[in-house]
């Protein structure tokens, strides 16, 4: 279906688009962390900062959404594509910090891999939310996500069998730890292909 909007319609979109940038610039970091065992503190702000935006960008759609009359989504779908998107930035956050303590310690190749998954994730997300208003139009982009989504699931049980080969129990602690992190972003991604798929349904 269909939806017209007015000018003053879409503060929710680009406040959901502004919160998609968010996980990529997360990304961004991360893929850096991964490349350098040198003080990570800069990093590590860089992620803080990227979640304090993040939350106030969240709180930002919840006060927007219980204050405006029309939106393009009934107000529980835009929320919900928040909230996700803000747990997706939490997560990522969370593996920053656990990268942070590996010292010289070097993380699989499959970790690049799943980060570069969840970059994709995050493009996609991106394009989904800003096509919200052209709702026809997003079948093949929820159809890419749910791929993307896929290739990451086999990328996570690949990195722990290779984890699992570890001789310590220390060292396959920290690398399943990092490893279960960016899974965790890659569902809260996965829930958003699959909201967006409820959207689509709702609103045809």
């Amino acid at each position: 279906m269909k939806l017209r909007l007015f000018p003053s319609d879409t503060r929710g979109l680009e406040l959901l688009q502004k919160l998609a940038a968010e996980v990529k610039i997360c990304v961004e970091v991360l893929s850096e962390m991964l490349g350098s065992s040198e003080d990570r503190t800069e990093h590590l702000e860089a992620l803080s900062a990227a979640e304090i935006r993040t939350t106030d960008l969240h709180y930002a759609v919840l006060t927007h959404l219980r204050t405006s009359y029309v939106n393009p989504l009934p107000r529980e779908d835009i929320y919900t594509f928040s909230r996700l998107l803000n747990e997706a930035v939490e997560q990522l956050v969370a593996a920053g910090g656990l990268i942070s303590h590996l010292g010289n310690l070097v993380l699989s190749h499959h970790a690049a891999d799943q980060l570069e998954l969840i970059g994709r994730q995050a493009e996609l997300t991106t394009s989904a939310l800003c096509n919200l208003q052209q709702l026809d139009d997003l079948e093949d982009l929820w159809l890419d996500l749910v791929r993307v989504s896929k290739r990451a699931h086999r990328t996570h049980n690949t990195w722990l069998g290779e984890i699992s080969d570890l001789n310590k129990a220390s060292a396959i602690i920290r690398h399943r730890s990092i490893a279960d992190q960016f899974m965790a972003s890659v569902q809260s991604q996965r829930a958003i292909a699959d909201h967006l798929g409820r959207v689509l349904v709702k609103e045809s």
